[in-house]
């Protein structure tokens, strides 16, 4: 019994670890196939896509098939929302890195806002893919809701920037991992985060719905 829980575990581990490459081939594929910029969008939907039916248990879906659906179907809006997040770093960049201003104090204040800015961007990011897949709403609406999400839920933003910094220790320490699966284990390790705390405000909200009937 011990040695079947063993081989199961093993193979669940195997297996998980080659839809880890392959999602990620997938991803970088279908990258370059929108020339970088106009495929960054739609692929990282596809990919969380993936992820988020495995976090849900349905492991056995046709992954390249899913993959190229999600990607036709979300191109254009997911497109958007990719730009729209680039051009926000972009600022972000160019403002810590040339931003220049007479005063020491107004440039202290600056930095201040830019570094609450910045915190605010990369929590962001942690939950606007995942409430992307998970639910159906307006483009702009996704980015109030990532915001909100991060500020109602603060125990569970502060496991997904825990677990962030030890995927970029992992990183830093073996870095070829950035290139056989650096996304795709990112992406999977926050959509199963992010998909548990989807469900528990989801069981909270029917709960409280129940009482107020």
């Amino acid at each position: 019994m011990f040695e079947n829980k063993l081989f199961n575990n093993f193979y669940q581990f195997g297996e998980t670890v080659l839809l880890l490459l392959y999602v990620n081939a997938l991803w970088i594929c279908f990258t370059l196939l929108g020339l970088i910029i106009f495929g960054l969008g739609p692929s990282t939907v596809a990919m969380y896509t993936i992820f988020r039916h495995w976090a849900m248990g349905r492991d056995d879906l046709p992954v390249f098939k899913t993959f190229w659906e999600t990607f036709k179907r979300e191109f254009l809006k997911a497109n958007i929302l990719g730009v729209i997040l680039l051009m926000i770093a972009y600022m972000l960049y160019v403002n810590w890195n040339f931003l220049e201003l007479d005063g020491e104090w107004i440039t202290a204040f600056s930095q201040f806002i830019l570094l609450v800015a910045t915190v605010i961007y990369g929590v962001m990011l942690i939950y606007i893919f995942p409430i992307y897949v998970q639910y159906e709403n307006k483009l702009f609406v996704y980015f109030k809701n990532a915001i909100l999400m991060a500020l109602y839920q603060p125990f569970r933003t502060l496991y997904a920037i825990a677990a962030c910094l030890t995927l970029y220790y992992i990183f830093f320490i073996l870095p070829v991992f950035i290139f056989l699966m650096g996304a795709s284990l990112s992406s999977f390790v926050l959509m199963w985060i992010t998909y548990r705390t989807f469900m528990r405000l989801e069981y909270k909200q029917a709960k409280l719905q129940e009482k107020q009937a």
